[in-house]
C-alpha cells in the first residue's frame, strides 16, 4: 500500500500518517519504520523533531535518520517493511541545499536533482512493502516568489506528482478532515480548471479531452489571448495583461457551442501580497473565475497531485 498525505501546515498530516503506518504494521506483524528526513540547523528545528519523537514514543517506531539519499537507507530495508516517509518536504530541501556552498548551479541542476528524488523514491517502494508519504501543500497563493523559491516549489510539485502516480491513494488534508482525491471520467463539455502551481493542470487537461499542444494558448501578461483556440492556459496571465491594458476580462469564453477549456492558478490563499498590482490580480482574477464557474453546463475541475477531481 502507498499513500500520499498532503495539505496545509498543522491540517493533521504526520498523526494521520502514524496512524494509517501503525495500523498497516499491526496488520503485517511487523514494527513500524520512521524515515526521519528533516536536518535541524537552529532550536525550533529541534524543537519540531522533539515534539514529532514525543509523539510517536509509545508507537513502536523504529527511526532511520535520512536526510538525503533515501535511497542507500531503503537497500536496508527488511522484507514487508512499513515505512512511515516524512516529510517529501524536508527531503527536497536537503538534496537541493544542503552541503553547498554555491546555490546558482541549481539552477542548472533541476532535471538532476528531480531524476535522484525520484530514483531514490522510486526504491524505497520496490523495497518496502507499505509506504505513507507526508509532503506539504504550499502551492495556492498569489505572491510572486523570488527564483530560488520557485525552483524549490517546481522541484517538489514534481516530486510529489511522480509519487502520486505510484500511490494507490492520495489524499489532501483539511483541518485534520482526509480528502480522498480519486480519478473520474469527464463529459466532453466545456470546463474551467484550477489547481496550484506546478500540479499538472494542463497535463491532466491534454491526458482527459484529447488535447494537443497546438490547441492550447498559453497566456502571458504582454498579449492578448487566441480565443479561437480549445484551452486557453494560465488565465491568470491574461487578467494580468487586462489589469495593464485598463480592459475588462473576457468571462464568456465557456458559452460558446463549441467545447472550450480554462485553465487557472489557484492564486487565492496565503498572504496578501504587499505589491498592489498583485492584490488588484488577485482579486479580480477571482471574480473573473466565479463568472466562468457560473456559466450554464459548466464543470469546475480542481487538479491536486496530477488527479482532477471535479466540483462543480
Amino acid at each position: 500500500m502507498l499513500i500520499l498525505l498532503s495539505g496545509g501546515c498543522k491540517n493533521g498530516k504526520s498523526s494521520n500518517a502514524q496512524a494509517i503506518v501503525c495500523n498497516l504494521a499491526k496488520k503485517a506483524g511487523v514494527a513500524p519504520i520512521y524515515f526521519a528526513t528533516m536536518i535541524p540547523h537552529d532550536s525550533e528545528d529541534d524543537e519540531r523533531i522533539q515534539k514529532h519523537r514525543d509523539e510517536r514514543k509509545n508507537l513502536g517506531f523504529e527511526t532511520i535518520e535520512c536526510g538525503k539519499n533515501v535511497g542507500e537507507a531503503a537497500k536496508k530495508l527488511g522484507q514487508g517493511s512499513v515505512v512511515l516517509f516524512d516529510s517529501l518536504t524536508a527531503l527536497v530541501a536537503n538534496e537541493m541545499f544542503d552541503g553547498r556552498t554555491n546555490f546558482d548551479t541549481l539552477f542548472g541542476e533541476e532535471k538532476k536533482i528531480i531524476q535522484k528524488l525520484c530514483s531514490d523514491l522510486s526504491l524505497l517502494t520496490e523495497k518496502a512493502s507499505s509506504v505513507v508519504f507526508v509532503s506539504d501543500g504550499i502551492f495556492c497563493d498569489g505572491i510572486v516568489y523570488d527564483k530560488m523559491t520557485e525552483l524549490y516549489r517546481r522541484i517538489l510539485a514534481k516530486t510529489e506528482n511522480f509519487i502520486a502516480k505510484k500511490c494507490d491513494k492520495v489524499i489532501e488534508m483539511v483541518s485534520k478532515i482526509s480528502n480522498e482525491m480519486s480519478s473520474m471520467e469527464f463529459k466532453n463539455d466545456s470546463a474551467l480548471i484550477i489547481g496550484g502551481a506546478y500540479q499538472g493542470k494542463t497535463a491532466w487537461a491534454k491526458a482527459n479531452f484529447s488535447l494537443s499542444d497546438e490547441d492550447i494558448f498559453v497566456c502571458t501578461q504582454e498579449e492578448l489571448p487566441d480565443f479561437s483556440k480549445p484551452c486557453i492556459s494560465h488565465y491568470e496571465n491574461y487578467v494580468a495583461y487586462c489589469l495593464k491594458n485598463g480592459i475588462s476580462p473576457k468571462t464568456d469564453l465557456l458559452k460558446s457551442k463549441d467545447r472550450k477549456l480554462i485553465i487557472c492558478d489557484d492564486i487565492f490563499c496565503g498572504v496578501v501580497p504587499i505589491d498592489s498590482f498583485q492584490r488588484k490580480l488577485r482579486e479580480e482574477t477571482g471574480i473573473a473565475l466565479q463568472k466562468i464557474a457560473s456559466t450554464e453546463n459548466t464543470s469546475v475541475i480542481r487538479v491536486f497531485c496530477g488527479i482532477g477531481q471535479k466540483i462543480q
